[in-house]
């Protein structure tokens, strides 16, 4: 989970704290990653089973943890979306062997010392360490949007990227339609990054976003199929695209997101 205090374009800090954990009962377990902040608030990974032995890992072949935890991450920078595929790609991206220091900027002359953050990325699988097959609903939530004093949100600027077995998709808030596609329907779907009318050779156009689900949910898939032995590999990435800033000069004070995933696993019936 993370803090971001959100300042002027280009200077843009986020401070973090992350708490998690698992706890479980009977059949059921329940996996939770916190992030615990002033501005930008919490993200959470919560597993419930019911009937089935589904667990949450972070590596495919590791044992189940009853325990995640980063103790700390450190301030966040602005970033774009272009940068993800200038300095890493998605091989890197989405990749158990990477956390959430992919994204740090290092003190200079001390590599041990991060100074800061451009995103946020976190990879985990759902796996079925039991004896029968099991499905299981996946939706990612807005859990809390609160305005800034004077009204201004960050969920303009939120960006949150899925990995799911290496297929990706970007999410963004939906935008009042100036745009029809081809059978002339409006396309609320918002720009990646910067629009494709003020796209230049330095910020160019990266295509849209899929529009938030509602308000209050990101995405959700349902009924998704978990054969025995399998794991599902989910890579989520958050960041604040700095190419869509309405208001440079003055920060949204007291604005916060809070972002949560939840995993209801069941029975194949």
């Amino acid at each position: 989970m993370y803090e971001l205090e959100y300042v002027r374009k280009r200077k843009r800090r986020l401070i973090v704290a992350l708490v998690g954990g698992i706890s479980a009962m009977a059949i059921s377990s329940l996996a939770i990653i916190s992030f615990l902040g002033r501005f930008v608030g919490t993200f959470t990974v919560s597993l419930e089973a019911r009937n089935v032995d589904i667990a949450l890992s972070e590596k495919r072949s590791g044992s189940h943890s009853s325990y995640l935890r980063v103790k700390q991450l450190s301030h966040f920078q602005e970033f774009t979306y272009a940068d993800f595929d200038r300095r890493y790609g998605d091989e890197v991206i989405d990749n158990e062997e990477t956390n959430y220091t992919l994204g740090a900027n290092y003190s200079a002359g001390d590599t041990s010392k991060i100074e800061s953050l451009n995103f946020f990325k976190y990879t985990f699988y759902v796996q079925n360490a039991g004896s029968t097959p099991a499905k299981y609903d996946f939706s990612l939530n807005i859990i809390e949007n609160i305005l800034s004093s004077d009204g201004r949100s960050l969920i303009d600027t939120l960006r949150v990227m899925v990995y799911e077995d290496g297929q990706k998709t970007i999410y963004g808030k939906a935008v009042d339609s100036g745009r029809y596609d081809e059978a002339g329907n409006p396309d609320y779907r918002p720009p990646i990054s910067v629009d494709e009318y003020d796209a230049t050779e330095s910020n160019p156009f990266m295509g849209y976003a899929e529009t938030f689900a509602s308000p209050k949910v990101v995405t959700t898939f349902s009924g998704k199929q978990i054969n025995v032995g399998d794991a599902k590999r989910y890579t989520i990435v958050t960041w604040l695209e700095g190419n869509l800033s309405s208001n440079t000069e003055n920060a949204p004070q007291g604005a916060t997101i809070k972002l949560g995933v939840e995993i209801n696993a069941y029975e194949n019936e």
